[in-house]
């Protein structure tokens, strides 16, 4: 039963940091100044993520490809498992970190130029990315069951060819898996904060004789 237990509950807590929060009503509204601050910290963050997907695939192909070089059937089977998971992984990364290059460039160009038009489209755009997210992290974990499994398989059966399969690919699916955790909670509050901006909403701090005060101003 605890076998069971363990990736349900680290499923759910992943699942858990996919939804977003509804914005409140009393919930302060975002202003255009804050908005502008946040996307560019949003998307520089998930450049570096990125950079750190394509690192992790490179080092785990990189190790693969030495211990191909070692004799044996582990060897064998850990080798050309995490070369080519590593090596998908790798490719992944640099396609998601010029993806988010483009989009981050258009975004932040958008928040500054059309403040109205950027919260619709963000809006729509992360409320897409958080209900793909589930699938994301379901997939790692899969994979990552499914190594185990492979594994399993092979030590039972005394199959070392088996065994370096399964602990590549588990090794591949958790890893993944740890990259994108941060990566869903994070979508998640940025989708708060775009819900909660007013593009007619400005902020100032200090007026007359109350430089410490911030006041919140909204055209109409």
């Amino acid at each position: 039963m605890v076998k069971h237990r363990f990736p349900i509950g680290i499923a759910a807590c992943a699942l858990a940091l996919t939804l977003p929060g509804v914005a409140r009503a009393d919930e302060a509204p975002v202003s255009t100044a804050q908005m502008q601050a946040d996307v560019r910290a949003y998307y520089g963050t998930e450049l570096t993520t990125g950079f750190l997907f394509m690192t992790y695939g490179a080092v785990t192909a990189g190790a693969g490809g030495v211990v191909l070089t070692e004799p044996g059937d582990f060897a064998r089977g850990l080798g050309a498992s995490s070369l080519i998971l590593g090596g998908t992984t790798l490719l992944g990364g640099a396609a998601y970190a010029i993806a988010v290059k483009i989009r981050g460039g258009y975004y932040t160009s958008l928040v500054d130029t059309d403040p109205a038009r950027y919260q619709r489209e963000e809006a729509e755009r992360i409320h897409g990315t958080n209900q793909r997210f589930w699938m994301y992290l379901g997939s790692e974990l899969l994979e990552t069951v499914a190594g185990i499994g492979i594994a399993t398989y092979g030590f039972a059966a005394k199959d070392d060819l088996y065994k370096g399969i399964g602990v590549g690919a588990a090794l591949q699916g958790i890893g993944l898996f740890v990259i994108d955790v941060p990566g869903a909670g994070r979508a998640a509050r940025y989708q708060d904060e775009v819900l909660r901006f007013r593009p007619n909403v400005s902020a100032s701090i200090g007026s007359g004789t109350r430089p410490w005060a911030l006041t919140l101003s909204q055209s109409f």
